[in-house]
């Protein structure tokens, strides 16, 4: 895995403000702690405090009771009530019971009999003769019921005027069923929640706590004994919920907010002081070389290794230097750019001038380009001679290439002096005797393997295929054979679609499917050939037609005096085929490049004559009409190369209706596949039209058309810009045709709007009467309907914008609108034609008479 530099400096920082994060973090943590401890201590006294106050809070609503017990007691005596009148006369008569502190009394008298405050049942349920057995005069006692209601019970007895013995008057509080008192003692105490516990049993007699508050984290907690004139050991816990975050951060934010600023100061600090004092000594050592030591202990065993290295690396210079010297052949390094690294001795006598050069393409010749830009991408196996005049030698290169110190693509070209072995070569080639000449033999093998391949083809090749191949291998053999050299002037563009013709008439296949890439310039070249290079067209139609690959490409192109052709094929390695290749290049002066992922390359040098064409003007328009064609995009590209502007339409139907936005088309082309018929029906009826013959015209075939009209311009085959440039410049010759003199008498009607139902009756009633017919839910999308029905008659089955129907009459001023019921605020350019529903068979004949007459009565008008 590849290491990932990293800045020691940006490391050492992040270290640094880390390690004071940490620090700032542990003091305020600490710091928390400390305030959490000082605020729980500063609580306790506080909530003590509270306990006297609530504790004084208990005794005055006990006074309180006690008071009550006195009033009670004092309005019986004084007043005598009757027997059992006695609650009903208290009630009416004193506010005292509704406001005092008892929650319930009652009254026990001598004779036996008793009275029972009411209220008595609100807190409990059974009887109270056994709590009041346990009552002591002139003093509170804490009992509880059966049914668990805790009372204090104060027991008061009742003194006639004569000090007579009335009976005894009970006054009872409830602790745990007792809102007033709870209230109060919460509010006294300001805690969250207050309890008063029997100490003896620890039970809970009384629980308050404020609303809302959740009591589950940390509280504060104080518990004493509750001094009363209660005859029991009672305990008051106040509990205080403990709010240490608002309290710490309002004591605490002021030195956290100091500590983080120290820190922040104490940061920039040690960044400048170890800036200044290690990386700026550092950075300065880095563009001084003169350290024989250097200055820190830490860094000088990287010194010594760097040393070490630097030490191996120039001995392997030496080494590699004396290696290149001592092979006698001519090395020179490259870069990614073709720059020189490195030229050894030899490859310098070679090339003199390389110091005033840049790259190797400034003294290598021309001709060696190609191969180093080809090594330089990566290719392998890149060899190429090189005849060096002015020392007389031969030297034969080896391009290769490699990654150097970069990660770059680098190149080495190794050059051998064969100067002697190609003495030998020719002096052995000059003494072999004439029979062994094998430029016009074709060998056995190579023949044994054709004959081979052809009896192992599949039974779907059909004889004509079989017998086709066997004639243009015997038409090429005979060339090759032929010993005349007869040049003749002939033009690239029409000897490539003649031989194209002739393989596919000879093989009875179809020659569409080639595409062939030849620009008009190079088309037009007017060059000299002898029957050699015709040859050489026919064998590599051969291969590529014949090629099982689904991309079949034959191109043509002119570099400098070079045709360079290129061929996509998987049949170049069979041996006749590339033994009657390199038998027809040996006799061109060609070359083949190496055939590498089924791309077969020739490069023949060639003597133009001339290249000269006459260029179509740019406001030339075509039609381009389908049909059946089955490479129509590819002929439409070939139109827009040529500079044209084309309208292609898809059949004669399309052609004819929507044609008519082209003020003038200068040329016509056909497409037809199969469907002669339709490409002959376009025709007559254009003539027709027109009333004359010479129309621009051009029917472009897949197969050549069996009775083509004799002034008609025909293209079959297989279609490259060179052929299609010829035969439209024939046809641009003729005058143009004018779309508005297209089409019958009758006008498309367009209908806007109408129901499902209504639009079923005009589509059926429309279609009976043959009237062409397009729908349109409203007006909004009226450009892409009208542009190919400029004179269309537009149908308004619901009313529709003033505005739209104004834009429709200044961008369309042909169309007619109609409409079938009056509207507010209708366009003046809308005729009424009022009509109800259902609409029927017989209003819309009516309808049509009336438009009918309307448009013949505008063009008499005109």
């Amino acid at each position: 895995m590849e290491r990932i530099a990293t800045s020691l400096r940006q490391r050492l920082q992040n270290q640094i403000l880390l390690l004071l994060g940490v620090t700032f973090l542990v003091m305020t943590a600490i710091m928390l702690y400390f305030l959490e401890l000082q605020n729980r201590s500063s609580e306790a006294p506080r909530l003590a405090l509270r306990h006297q106050i609530v504790e004084q809070a208990f005794n005055s609503y006990l006074a309180r009771a006690e008071y009550e017990m006195s009033f009670i007691s004092q309005d019986l005596l004084l007043k005598d009530y009757k027997p059992g009148r006695e609650l009903d006369m208290l009630f009416s008569n004193s506010d005292v019971l509704f406001f005092g502190g008892l929650d319930f009394f009652y009254i026990e008298r001598v004779n036996g009999s008793h009275s029972i405050d009411p209220r008595a049942r609100l807190f409990t349920k059974v009887d109270l003769k056994e709590p009041l057995s346990l009552g002591k005069i002139n003093l509170w006692i804490k009992t509880v019921t059966d049914d668990g209601a805790v009372f204090l019970i104060y027991k008061k007895k009742l003194m006639s005027e004569e000090q007579g013995n009335l009976g005894f008057l009970y006054g009872f509080i409830s602790l745990n069923n007792n809102l007033t008192l709870a209230n109060e003692l919460l509010t006294s105490s300001q805690a969250d929640m207050v309890r008063i516990y029997d100490n003896a049993n620890n039970n809970i007699l009384l629980e308050e706590r404020q609303v809302g508050e959740n009591l589950s984290g940390q509280l504060l907690k104080t518990r004493s004994p509750l001094s009363t004139p209660i005859s029991a050991d009672l305990q008051l816990e106040l509990v205080q919920k403990n709010k240490p975050l608002a309290t710490i951060l309002s004591r605490g934010l002021v030195p956290i907010l100091f500590i983080n600023l120290a820190l922040f100061c104490l940061y920039f600090a040690l960044v400048y002081i170890i800036k200044k004092w290690l990386f700026l000594p550092l950075k300065a050592m880095a563009y001084q070389n003169q350290y024989d030591v250097l200055p820190f202990i830490e860094l000088q065993p990287l010194q010594e290794q760097v040393s070490q290295d630097r030490a191996f690396i120039k001995a392997k210079e030496s080494r590699f230097q004396l290696l290149i010297e001592s092979t006698h052949n001519a090395i020179i390094f490259c870069s990614e750019v073709a720059e020189i690294d490195m030229i050894n001795s030899e490859a310098q006598s070679i090339f003199p001038d390389y110091k005033s050069a840049r790259t190797v393409f400034d003294f290598l010749p021309i001709t060696c380009h190609q191969a180093i830009q080809e090594a330089l991408k990566g290719e392998v196996g890149i060899t190429f001679d090189l005849t060096v005049t002015s020392i007389g030698r031969i030297y034969h290169w080896q391009a290769h290439s490699f990654k150097n110190e970069s990660s770059y693509r680098g190149l080495v070209l190794i050059g051998r002096d064969i100067t002697y072995e190609s003495s030998l070569l020719w002096q052995l080639e000059q003494l072999r005797p004439g029979s062994l000449a094998v430029q016009k033999k074709v060998e056995v093998d190579a023949l044994l393997d054709e004959l081979e391949y052809l009896s192992t083809l599949p039974d779907y090749v059909s004889h004509r295929q079989l017998q086709g191949w066997l004639s243009l291998l015997i038409s090429v053999l005979e060339g090759v054979s032929c010993e005349s050299r007869e040049l003749s002037s002939d033009v690239l563009g029409e000897m490539i679609a003649e031989e194209n013709l002739f393989v596919s008439s000879r093989l009875g296949m179809e020659t569409t499917q080639i595409e062939i890439e030849c620009s008009v310039v190079v088309g037009a070249t007017l060059f000299e050939v002898d029957l050699a290079f015709r040859n050489l067209l026919r064998v590599l139609y051969m291969l590529v037609i014949a090629s099982d690959l689904e991309e079949k490409r034959l191109s043509f192109s002119l570099d400098e005096g070079v045709l360079k052709i290129m061929a996509i094929t998987d049949m170049a390695s069979r041996l006749l085929p590339s033994w009657l290749v390199a038998t027809l290049l040996e006799r061109l002066g060609g070359e083949q490049k190496a055939y590498v992922n089924n791309l077969f390359q020739l490069h023949l040098p060639i003597h133009v004559v001339s290249a000269e064409i006459e260029p179509l003007s740019k406001a030339l328009v075509v039609a381009w009409v389908v049909n059946d064609y089955s490479n129509a995009e590819h002929i439409h590209s070939l139109l827009l190369r040529l500079g044209l502007g084309v309208e292609q339409y898809i059949s004669a139907d399309s052609f004819f209706t929507q044609s008519r936005s082209i003020a003038k088309f200068d040329a016509v082309v056909i497409g037809c596949d199969q469907d002669v018929e339709a490409q002959a029906n376009i025709t007559t009826a254009l003539k027709a039209q027109h009333h004359r013959d010479d129309l621009p015209l051009v029917w472009l075939n897949t197969h050549q058309p069996l009775d083509p009209e004799e002034n008609d311009l025909t293209l079959f085959g297989c279609v490259f810009d060179h052929n299609l440039y010829k035969v439209l410049q024939k046809a641009f010759l003729l005058d143009g045709i004018v779309p508005m003199n297209f089409g019958n008498e009758s006008h498309t009607w367009v209908i806007v709007g109408g129901s499902r139902v209504a639009k079923a009756i005009w589509y059926a009633e429309l279609e009976q009467r043959e009237i062409a017919s397009q729908w349109l839910a409203d007006l909004s999308g009226y450009h892409a309907v009208l542009p190919y029905y400029p004179d269309a008659v537009v149908v308004l089955l619901d009313p529709q914008p003033k505005e739209s129907l104004l834009a429709i009459q200044v961008s369309f001023p042909s169309v007619h609108l109609f409409a079938l019921q009056k509207w507010d605020g209708m366009a003046d350019n809308v005729m009424l034609f009022e009509m109800q529903a259902p609409y029927s068979s017989d209003k819309i004949i009516m309808l049509k008479d009336y438009v009918d007459t309307k448009i013949k009565n505008s063009r008499s008008n005109e």
